[in-house]
């Protein structure tokens, strides 16, 4: 009779495997592995089963047990629990506990007196209906108060979700204003004063300028992240001039360029539609995060391509930069929320991950889409395609 016996603790995992007879070479049991592994993925269920059986009950008798790697038919296993743990007899037939336990007693009685009460034990031919179905009660009766339970916790984080997204959307709306003013009247400064700035006077209100923009631009796109979340993000789309849209926003962003000495260069193409159906602020906000990030990963002095363009069905907007490009790994995330590139940019400028998300929103939003091509260490373009459905003519 060729069949393993196997040790194992009360957590099931293998003790010791000693073959009977020719064993069952297609089977490699490793110690300190849990046992139910050694039949198979395809057997791992069935196999877990059998060992709650044997916990639960004390005892399972010729349990067959389907595995791939094992041709010949199914395995049968038996087994038992006792004081020092698990006991299991793998044979390919019913029946074989008690020929293994005598074949194997010569060699090692101890174990073969382990195996002696499942030699003697028969088949039970019938089910305990009763405990059957009081079994299954107790495990539907379970699985409804699991129900409840998620079900409340479910709710409970939900409102907590939009409890957060109203706070977002509250605290971005009241410190947008303030930063525009501060923008604005920094700006307003630096005209009236005129030639009696000095060199670091003139720099100081450039800097307010600039950190100024910055945090107005990560306000919005909290506010854009908490209305998107809520499932609130608006499109108000109406008849926009995309030219003079984008030379207002590279106009807005030039301060942040100047900051680091770079150049923005703009090429509109001739055959541009006079107007195009969008939301303008939604796709300033676009605009202002791409611009914003070339200008963070781009090293000083450096220029930043921006590209108007058209054809029968789409408008394009291009932003290109030379500056430290994305490496293939996060080329996948990018467009995800909270995605972050490995390095700051070129200036120890830090982002928190959103503005490449909600670009993302808005475009698609408008039946667009937005693409990137980049290598590392060479730049990157971002392509905003947007529909031309509903353009004047």
């Amino acid at each position: 009779m060729d069949g393993l016996v196997l040790t194992c603790d009360l957590d099931g995992r293998l003790r010791a495997s000693h073959p009977v007879g020719a064993g069952l070479p297609n089977l490699r049991p490793k110690p300190g592995k849990p046992f139910p592994m050694m039949f198979g993925l395809d057997a791992v269920g069935r196999a877990l089963d059998l060992f709650t059986d044997v916990r639960r009950t004390g005892m399972v008798l010729d349990r067959p047990l389907e595995s791939l790697l094992e041709e010949s038919g199914p395995l049968y296993v038996s087994g038992r629990r006792d004081e020092t743990g698990l006991v299991l007899a793998v044979a390919r037939a019913p029946g074989a506990v008690r020929p293994m336990a005598d074949r194997l007693a010569p060699r090692n009685p101890a174990l073969a007196a382990r195996l002696e009460p499942l030699g003697e034990a028969r088949p039970s031919v019938g089910l305990d209906t009763d405990a059957l179905f009081d079994e299954m009660t107790r495990l539907n009766s379970d699985l409804s108060n699991a129900q409840r339970a998620l079900a409340k916790a479910n709710a409970e984080l939900a409102a907590s979700n939009e409890q957060k997204n109203r706070l977002m959307g509250m605290l971005a709306h009241d410190l947008r204003s303030p930063l525009q003013v501060i923008a604005g009247y920094a700006q307003l400064l630096e005209k009236r004063m005129g030639d009696r700035l000095g060199e670091s006077e003139r720099a100081f209100l450039e800097r307010i300028r600039e950190s100024s923009l910055f945090m107005r631009h990560l306000v919005e796109d909290a506010l854009s992240l908490a209305a998107v979340q809520a499932g609130r993000l608006r499109l108000v789309p109406r008849p926009t001039d995309v030219a003079e849209l984008v030379r207002r926003n590279i106009s807005m962003n030039r301060v942040l360029a100047e900051g680091k000495a770079m150049t923005i260069e703009l090429s509109i193409a001739d055959d541009l539609p006079p107007e195009v159906e969008i939301d303008p602020a939604k796709l300033e906000q676009v605009l202002n995060n791409l611009l914003s990030n070339a200008i963070k990963y781009s090293d000083q002095g450096a220029c930043i391509r921006v590209s108007v363009s058209s054809d029968a069905d789409h408008v394009r907007i291009a932003v290109a930069d030379d500056g430290r490009g994305i490496p293939a790994a996060e080329l996948d995330q990018l467009f995800q929320p909270f995605a972050r590139s490995g390095k700051p940019g070129t200036a120890g400028e830090t982002t928190v991950g959103l503005g490449l998300y909600i670009c993302h929103t808005i475009v698609e939003g408008h039946g667009g889409r937005i693409r990137v091509d980049s290598e590392f260490e060479q730049g990157s373009t971002f392509t905003v395609e947007l529909p031309l459905r509903g353009s004047s003519p």
